[in-house]
């Protein structure tokens, strides 16, 4: 077989020349006699080629240019045919007669010629990173490693994504920080569980105990051991251990984003800024290790945020920033960030003191927040006066849904077009007397183990 596109050699006498030949073309038959030709060192009906390497560089040899050419010397197949589809997708500088003269000028040098620099380009190439997997790329992945079944890979995939562990953009599953945190704890105190080859074996142990020659229970028990002992020793792990452990492996990332990459707590100056999941939720910020005596949050973390849109409004405050102070007392009102969203502060954080806090998770662009903003949201609760019925007060306050009042244990929504200056107690109780109306909270007269003892005796 000659080893040509689209070709085949089908007759061919001796071993270092042919007197007839035929070649098959897909698109016809082409008939060469008579081409007797004969080289010791070519491969009959391939060409051969003369390569040629030259290193150029400076006296000391510091630098280092390498160039290299080649030229043909027999033809070969090629003196009788020509492939339409390669020389129309060559480039027009790799033709035939500039290879040549390239290969004529670097056959001209001998070793030691001197050369003067004529034109530099210079050009930088980065090395791209291996492509994110696609969903089909994925369950491809999936099938080499032996990892699943056909029927369980759409609900893996979903999985993942109903967790926010991989959010998918333009057809691309990319991981997000809570997926890899979740991944590097596992793979550090269940190395075992979270092996290729473990997953690929088990699904091997599962056919066996469908064909019958293992027995499940012994399975089981064997499985149930090993898991069982990793999953002790990961009860007695500590959660400032994971923090440890979290912080040291994703470091780069986390602390990136830090005015001069310098990780001393700006409000205390004694601190040091650290990983922390928080105790509420499912956050994860970068806060001072002087906690509760310097409650400083650097960045709050939610696992969703770590490619956000540079075209979308800021939303995080990476330090509290001052707005202003009141101009009765003089108190300073913050902009700070925590694990529920940004919020407001009137007043700086003292022993034994707690400022009055409120929620502007609302607006989105936290850089457009001011300070009359600030006091607007901060009023809040108002009290708008007492209920005739009974003299507990009507509270006007400010839900994430919007404004709404409420008496006791039953709230009412403000319409969205109604001024938080036209809501008067009579309003109010308008809103409480009418159908949208909701109960919150937990009757005062009755306990939770009175109402779990009522459930279990009905």
């Amino acid at each position: 077989m000659v080893e040509a596109r689209e070709l085949h050699a089908l007759e061919c006498g001796g071993k270092h020349g042919c007197d007839s030949r035929r070649w098959v073309h897909r698109r016809g038959v082409l008939l060469v006699r008579g081409s007797h030709w004969r080289d010791d060192n070519a491969v009959p009906g391939q060409g051969r080629s003369q390569p040629i390497q030259l290193n150029i560089g400076n006296p000391d040899k510091s630098i280092i240019l390498r160039s290299s050419s080649s030229r043909v010397e027999f033809p070969g197949y090629r003196a009788v045919f020509t492939d339409i589809v390669t020389e129309a997708v060559q480039d027009k500088d790799s033709d035939e007669f500039s290879r040549d003269q390239t290969f004529g000028v670097l056959n001209s040098l001998k070793t030691g010629d001197p050369l003067h620099v004529v034109q530099t380009e210079p050009n930088q190439h980065h090395t791209q990173p291996p492509p994110r997997y696609s969903e089909a790329s994925l369950v491809k992945k999936l099938e080499e490693l032996g990892i699943g079944r056909p029927s369980t890979y759409a609900s893996t995939i979903k999985v993942l994504q109903d967790r926010n562990y991989v959010t998918v953009k333009s057809r691309v599953l990319s991981p997000e920080f809570r997926g890899c945190m979740v991944s590097a704890f596992l793979s550090h105190h269940f190395s075992e569980v979270m092996d290729y080859g473990f997953t690929a074996d088990m699904e091997t142990e599962l056919d066996n105990v469908s064909g019958g020659l293992t027995e499940w229970k012994g399975l089981l028990r064997d499985y149930w051991t090993r898991f069982k002992s990793y999953c002790e020793r990961t009860s007695n792990v500590h959660i400032h251990q994971v923090e440890k452990m979290l912080e040291k492996k994703f470091g780069d990332y986390l602390f990136a984003s830090l005015p001069d990459q310098s990780r001393v707590c700006p409000s205390c100056m004694e601190g040091t800024l650290i990983f922390k999941v928080s105790r509420f939720g499912a956050g994860y910020f970068i806060g001072c290790d002087q906690h509760p005596r310097c409650k400083y949050i650097a960045k709050t973390l939610y696992g969703t945020e770590e490619e956000e849109d540079a075209s979308q409004p800021n939303s995080r405050v990476e330090e509290p920033k001052l707005l202003g102070v009141t101009s009765g007392s003089y108190e300073k009102v913050l902009l700070k960030s925590g694990p529920y969203g940004v919020y407001v502060q009137l007043g700086e954080d003292r022993k034994g003191y707690i400022p009055k806090r409120a929620s502007v998770s609302h607006i989105k662009d936290v850089d457009s927040i001011t300070l009359k903003d600030a006091l607007e949201v901060l009023q809040y609760p108002l009290t708008l006066g007492n209920h005739p019925k009974d003299g507990q007060p009507v509270i006007l306050k400010l839900a994430r849904a919007g404004l709404c009042v409420r008496h006791r244990r039953t709230v009412a929504s403000v319409p969205k077009n109604v001024k938080p200056s036209d809501v008067t107690l009579e309003k109010a109780l308008e809103y409480l007397s009418g159908d949208d109306v909701r109960r919150s909270g937990r009757p005062k007269g009755k306990s939770k183990v009175q109402e779990v003892e009522v459930i279990e005796a009905f």
